[in-house]
C-alpha cells in the first residue's frame, strides 16, 4: 500500500547568520535544512496510522510527500504502485487530501455546488452520488449546509463540508493534517466518528496528524513519532513507551496513608492537593498496592485506576525522562 525507503527531504533557506561583504551582499549564502531525514516505514491496507510530534517534526512535510505536493530530496516514495510526485495525475484519483487550514470548497458558491463540481472531477455517477450525501448527511448532518454559501459556514460547519468532499470519490487513502483544528467538542467527535466508520466499514486507509494526542490514542493502533524529521518510534500505539506496564493509582484520603511495604512500588507520586495523590506504579503490583490499601480502607474516601496517558508519555519522552 505505502513504502517509503531512505526517505529524505531538504530545504535550502537563506542562512541567517553571516559575515557581510562584497560577495556576500551579491550572493547570499544558504544552508539546507531537513524536513525528513533518511526514514523507512510501510503501511498496510486499512490500517488508521496516526502521526505525531511537535512543530516542525516533519509531519506535514511526510503527508506532502506522500501526497505528491513535495518531490523527495533522496530515496523512494510508492503508493499504491505509484511514484506520487511523479505519476500525480492519475495517483490523485485514488486519495484525498484534508488539511485544517485550507480549502477546496467554493468560497462564494453554495456547498452543493462544490460537491457537484468535485463529482464531475471523479466522474462519480449520480447513483453514487445520491448515496454519499445521504451518508454524509446521517454522519456529519450537511443536509442542513448544502444550499449555504461557504463564506457563511461556522469554522466546524466548513469543516464537516470538506470532509465530505473528501469522500465523493471513495478514495483507497485519506491523508489528514489537523482536520479537527479549531472545532468544538461535538463536531470533533462526529467527524472522529465518520473517520473510524469509514476505515471500519470500506478499509480506507487513514493518516492522520494532530497535536490533540489523545485523539490518536483513541483512534489510531498504530502511531509514528517524529522529532525533527526522524522516526523516533513506529509501533502499537499502546504499547509506546511500555504505556501497558503502568497503572495510575489516584487516591483521595481523609488521613496520611501507610506506604510501609509497597514504597518500592510506587515508582512516581504526584501530591496533587493536600488529600489527593496520584502514584504511578507497574501493573504487575496492582493488587498488591490496592490490597494493602483496603487494610486503611477508612483512611480512604475515594480510588481511581487509570492507564498512562499517551500525551504524558509523549511528554516524558521530549522532557528525557
Amino acid at each position: 500500500m505505502i513504502k517509503v525507503e531512505n526517505l529524505t527531504k531538504e530545504y535550502v533557506i537563506p542562512k541567517k547568520e553571516y559575515k557581510k561583504n562584497i560577495v556576500t551582499i551579491l550572493n547570499p549564502p544558504k544552508e539546507k535544512i531537513y524536513g525528513l531525514k533518511n526514514i523507512s516505514f510501510e503501511i498496510k491496507e486499512g490500517e488508521f496510522v496516526g502521526l505525531v510530534g511537535l512543530n516542525g517534526a516533519g509531519k506535514t512535510t511526510l503527508v506532502k510527500t506522500l501526497s505528491g505536493i513535495l518531490t523527495p530530496t533522496q530515496g523512494n516514495v510508492e503508493v499504491l504502485g505509484y511514484h506520487p510526485a511523479l505519476q500525480r495525475k492519475a495517483y490523485t484519483k485514488h486519495i484525498s487530501v484534508i488539511m485544517g487550514q485550507k480549502s477546496s470548497l467554493i468560497y462564494d458558491l453554495p456547498v452543493i455546488e462544490s460537491f457537484k463540481f468535485y463529482k464531475d472531477v471523479y466522474q462519480v455517477d449520480q447513483r453514487q452520488f445520491k448515496e454519499k450525501i445521504d451518508m454524509l448527511s446521517e454522519y456529519l448532518g450537511i443536509d442542513r449546509l448544502l444550499h449555504i454559501p461557504v463564506r457563511k459556514l461556522s469554522l466546524g460547519q466548513r469543516m464537516k463540508c470538506e470532509i465530505g468532499v473528501s469522500f465523493l470519490h471513495e478514495p483507497e487513502i485519506i491523508f489528514l493534517d489537523e482536520p479537527t483544528l479549531g472545532l468544538d467538542i461535538l463536531s470533533k467527535r462526529s467527524i472522529l466518528k465518520l473517520l473510524s466508520e469509514l476505515n471500519r466499514k470500506f478499509g480506507t486507509t487513514m493518516i492522520l496528524t494532530t497535536h490533540d494526542i489523545e485523539d490518536i490514542s483513541s483512534m489510531c493502533e498504530r502511531m509514528i513519532l517524529l522529532e525533527h524529521g526522524n522516526i523516533l518510534y513506529d509501533g502499537r500505539t499502546s504499547e509506546f513507551c511500555e504505556r501497558k506496564r503502568y497503572k495510575l493509582l489516584e487516591i483521595d484520603y481523609i488521613r496520611p496513608l501507610d506506604v510501609d511495604g509497597i514504597e518500592g512500588y510506587i515508582c512516581e507520586a504526584k501530591q496533587e492537593d493536600e488529600h489527593h495523590v496520584v502514584w504511578k506504579i507497574e501493573a504487575e503490583y496492582l493488587l498488591e498496592v490496592i490490597g494493602h490499601l483496603m487494610e486503611q480502607k477508612e483512611s480512604i474516601s475515594d480510588v481511581n485506576i487509570n492507564t498512562v496517558s499517551l500525551t504524558e508519555t509523549i511528554y516524558e519522552l521530549y522532557e528525557g525522562k
